[in-house]
Formats: C-alpha cells, sequence, structure tokens
C-alpha cells in the first residue's frame, strides 16, 4: 500500500481500524486498549446514542466488563435501575390483572456462587459514555462524525478511505485489520458480498421515548425490567427509564400492511399510551419516537481475509432475553485477544479463522433461545411460528455455559450442543472457566479476575511441575503465561474460601491443571500430573494458538 493521501492530507497507519462507533465497537476498542494494540475507531454519528434501548447486560458480559475494570462505573451509570428486575404482563398498568412471566432473571439461582458479577441494567444512551470515556483513557483514538466511505484489503492489510463529515475533508487509513461493527445493515458486510441465513423479519415496532409523572402512581412499588401490556387498544412493551417520569413504550408497528411511521402521530401515542395505563387523561409528552424491527439473521461468514464482523453486522436476534448486544459485546471480547496474539507474534493467522468457529454457533444458538423466549414473554406482534423451539435452556444457561469447540481448544467435545440443556460449568475445554472466590496477597478476587491479559495456568496445591513447566513453556514460545497453585499449602499462590475445591470444580485432580485463554475460557485440561510437562504443555499452547 502507498501512503498518499485522498485530498492532500496524509495516510494514516493503525493496527486496528474498528467502523462503527455504538456499543460493540466501543467495546471492542476497550478490550483492543486493555491488552496494548493500537486502533482507530470512526463512527458516522456525531456521538454517542441518546435513545435508551439495548439496556440488559448478562452475567458474561458483566463478567467481562469487571475484568476491564469497568463494572463500578456501569453500575453507577445504572442505579436507577439497580432493583429492576423481571418481566410483568397486565391487561392496563392501572388494572387488576397481571402476572410475573418472569420473577427472577437468575431463577432463583445464587449467583455469587457461579460468578463474580450480576445482571445489570443500563441503558444503552448511558452505558456508551463510560465505553467511550474509558477507551479514550486507554489511548484508543476514536472518532466521530467519520464515515468510512470504501474500502479495499490485500493479503498486507486494509486500505479504507475515510471522511470527516463536518468538513467534508477525506483521507485514507492502513490498517492490518479491519473489525465491522458496522449495524445490522452492514455496509462492509455488503461490500463483502456476505450472504445472510435465517427468517429475516419477525415483528415491528415504533420505540416511544416520554416524559410522565404519574404513570408510576399506575405502577407502584413494582420495579421490572419489561412489561408486557394487552389491551389492545395501548398494546405494547413499557419499559422504565428512571422509574420516575421517563419511559419507553415499544408499540407495535404493520409496515406489511401498509402502515407508515407517519401514521404514529404524537396524538395517536398520547392515547395509545393512556390506554395502555388504563387511565384516560393521565400526562404524556411524547419525546422521541424511532422504528425498530426484529430480525433472526446471522451471517453465513464472519469475515473475510483480514475484515472481520462483530456484533449486528454478524447476527440479529428479538430483544427478548436481551441477547442481541450481549452477543455482539462478547464477540468483541472473543476477536480482540485473538487479534492481539496474531499482531504481537504470539499466534499464526489461522488463529483468526477460530473467531467464526467460535462466535457463529454460539450466535445461532443464542437466537434460537431468543425466539423461544419472545414466544414465552408473548412479546406484542410475534407469532409462535416464526419462532418456535423445544430447547429448554434457561437464561443463565444460556448467559454462562455456552461451549466452543475449535482449532484454539484442545480436548473439546465437537458432538455436545453449543448450549447445555442444564446449567453446566466444569472445566471442561471449550467452556467458561469456573469462578471461585480466592485470596491472592490477602485481597479477596475472582479466578475470572486473572484471565485478560495472558495465559493462566492453574493447579493444586501439588502442582508446583505444573508452575514450572508453564514457566518454560512461556519462556520458550514468548507466550505470557501466568501459573497458580491454588490451595492452602505454602507454596499456593490463590487460597480458595473453606467450602470450594478446585480440583472438583475444575475437573482435575489435586496434582491436574487447567489451561485458560486470555478470554476466561478453558483451552485445555490435565486430570493430573503428566510427564515432560514442559513439552506437553508448549506443544498445546502452539496448537491452541494455530503456530506452525
Amino acid at each position: 500500500m502507498d501512503g498518499k493521501s485522498v485530498s492532500g492530507r496524509a495516510a494514516e497507519s493503525v493496527p486496528v481500524l474498528v467502523v462503527g462507533g455504538s456499543l460493540v465497537g466501543l467495546s471492542t476498542s476497550v478490550f483492543l486498549g486493555r491488552l496494548g494494540i493500537e486502533h482507530m475507531l470512526v463512527e458516522r454519528h456525531a456521538g454517542t446514542s441518546t435513545h435508551p434501548r439495548g439496556r440488559g447486560n448478562n452475567v458474561r458480559t458483566m463478567e467481562i466488563f469487571r475484568t476491564a475494570g469497568l463494572e463500578p462505573r456501569i453500575r453507577e451509570a445504572a442505579a436507577a435501575l439497580a432493583r429492576n428486575e423481571g418481566v410483568l404482563q397486565v391487561a392496563t398498568l392501572a388494572g387488576p390483572q397481571r402476572r410475573w412471566i418472569i420473577r427472577d432473571i437468575s431463577a432463583g439461582m445464587d449467583v455469587s456462587r457461579v460468578s463474580s458479577s450480576n445482571w445489570c441494567l443500563c441503558s444503552q444512551n448511558d452505558l456508551e459514555p463510560v465505553l467511550l470515556d474509558h477507551a479514550r483513557g486507554q489511548g484508543g483514538d476514536v472518532r466521530f462524525g467519520t464515515e468510512m466511505l470504501s474500502f479495499t484489503q490485500d493479503q498486507e492489510g486494509v486500505q479504507a478511505r475515510m471522511r470527516d463529515r463536518e468538513t467534508g475533508d477525506t483521507y485514507t487509513v492502513n490498517a492490518d485489520f479491519l473489525v465491522a461493527a458496522d449495524g445490522p445493515r452492514s455496509p462492509v458486510r455488503n461490500s463483502l458480498e456476505i450472504s445472510q441465513s435465517g427468517p429475516g423479519e419477525l415483528f415491528h415496532n415504533v420505540s416511544v421515548t416520554f416524559r410522565s409523572k404519574k404513570l408510576k402512581d399506575c405502577i407502584g412499588e413494582k420495579r421490572f425490567v419489561v412489561c408486557y401490556i394487552t389491551d389492545p387498544q395501548g398494546e405494547g412493551a413499557l419499559l422504565p427509564v428512571d422509574n420516575d417520569e421517563r419511559w419507553v413504550i415499544h408499540v407495535p408497528w404493520s409496515p406489511d400492511s401498509g402502515e407508515s411511521l407517519e401514521d404514529f402521530s404524537d396524538d395517536r401515542l398520547v392515547a395509545h399510551i393512556r390506554a395502555a395505563a388504563g387511565v384516560p387523561d393521565i400526562d404524556v409528552d411524547i419525546t422521541g419516537k424511532a422504528p425498530w424491527h426484529a430480525s433472526s439473521r446471522v451471517a453465513n461468514s464472519y469475515g473475510q481475509g483480514r475484515v472481520f464482523l462483530a456484533g449486528d453486522s454478524a447476527h440479529e436476534m428479538p430483544p427478548t432475553g436481551a441477547f442481541g448486544s450481549n452477543t455482539g459485546i462478547q464477540d468483541a471480547h472473543n476477536l480482540a485477544w485473538k487479534l492481539a496474539s496474531v499482531l504481537r507474534g504470539w499466534a499464526g493467522m489461522p488463529l483468526l479463522d477460530t473467531y467464526q468457529q467460535e462466535r457463529r454457533p454460539a450466535a445461532v444458538a443464542t437466537i434460537e433461545r431468543a425466539c423461544l423466549q419472545a414466544i414465552e414473554e408473548q412479546h406484542p406482534g410475534f407469532s409462535p411460528a416464526a419462532g418456535r423451539n423445544d430447547d429448554p435452556a434457561d437464561l443463565m444457561t444460556v448467559a454462562l455455559c455456552y461451549r466452543y469447540a475449535s482449532n484454539a481448544v484442545t480436548g473439546a467435545s465437537p458432538g455436545r450442543p453449543v448450549v447445555p440443556e442444564t446449567f453446566e460449568l466444569g472445566g471442561e475445554p471449550g467452556t467458561r472457566a469456573p469462578h471461585m472466590w480466592v485470596t491472592r496477597d490477602g485481597v479477596r478476587i475472582s479466578t475470572l479476575d486473572l484471565y485478560e491479559r495472558s495465559f493462566v495456568l492453574l493447579s493444586g496445591p501439588r502442582g508446583q511441575a505444573w508452575r514450572s513447566a508453564a514457566e518454560t513453556a512461556s519462556e520458550t514460545l514468548g507466550v505470557p503465561v501466568e501459573a497458580y497453585l491454588v490451595g492452602n499449602g505454602p507454596d499456593c499462590d490463590l487460597v480458595p474460601e473453606p467450602d470450594a475445591d478446585w480440583a472438583k470444580w475444575h475437573g482435575a485432580s489435586e496434582d491436574g491443571a487447567v489451561l485458560v485463554r486470555l478470554d476466561g475460557f478453558v483451552a485445555w485440561r490435565a486430570h493430573t500430573e503428566m510427564p515432560h510437562a514442559d513439552r506437553l504443555l508448549a506443544n498445546v499452547l502452539r496448537t491452541v494458538l494455530c503456530r506452525d
């Protein structure tokens, strides 16, 4: 590639170019920054989202944000909805008919026993500024009001043509890799001519933001995530923004029957909201409206060459279960460590092929569950025939227990379902490593807090040989590997709490070991001590990192 400018401005070069500055793009920037990878993010809009949507951050997403140092700030931004939980159904908000479709998202589980974090309701307009500030604080070059006009790629990298939407200036950015987090209509995906599979559009809503000071009196002390209203005159899904006077309602829309967005006048929406409330004169001030389309699609390829799709550009799913943005954020987390490993020379290029091998099956399985959830919640406008599925998995199982079977895992079971029927996290290769509360240097942490910037080898109190092997393999391959002994012995680095059994929880013995990847997934497991541990571990790392 040459360094010529498009309009006299010098071309710029960066290892990773991220296109799209919403939740997934900003998360990609955060994760790359945490790994010390220089990158640029461009977003055509002038700033972060102003619409309260995409609010449900599941347990796995919050684990990732915790490890990235973001959880306290996110929970502060989400304080207004901290007590909200469950899915409620009513005829009208003021009426007597009501039932909880989901009372407890965690299904009665003590989440602290399986995770370092918990669910968090933080609307997109509140979460994105936190991500943006963190991304820039780590050195991320984030440019709003900048759109990518076109791009080309060859075996050496990607050349993208940019335009500053305020000044009109155009210039070139050369990158080793491009991550497209550019939404469901993804210009990058279309440019690559990547097709999609799935039933397509499922239902349509108009998302309406409004203010009402008296609506909370109809709701009382109930604190829900979403409330479905079934009265035909007020049918929709109500979501609180602050539990006080700011609200969102999703109103069914039938564009296939000729209904246009312009048909949803403020007068019509005020009448609709009053019918939903069951109070004909309640105060309503419409502050905004936007169309959205619930779809079920997945890209048939998650990239081409040096270009990768993440988030809605790779998959779309209905909002039920709050899986969409979570799946995208977890895409970004998976891809970031693999890009970093290749750029730092730890891994071979084939490691990037495992991004699709792992994340596409996870998306397909999650979409199926999201469609089933829409049926269970009787989402307004959704036809059961469009998403009928017999998968019995609950929300916690889908959020935490999905499995990878790829070339970046040794010892996985490729024939097993991506999402198990019951909650299973026992140290199996290809699964998220088990969470344990441990004490390190007098500080209580989760084992999940260890997994971010290096491989981690955990072994029991009799695992000194494994610790030595990790040091040797790390030095031999030039790959960071941190090794910890878990137990109460004098040589142990991590002391578990009294009721925790490291070996049992990780499917190993006291002298076994578990190798965990940078994204917190188990790469390999040894049930017991093994001969020539240093050579064995080095070979495992070569395999997982797809090195020749």
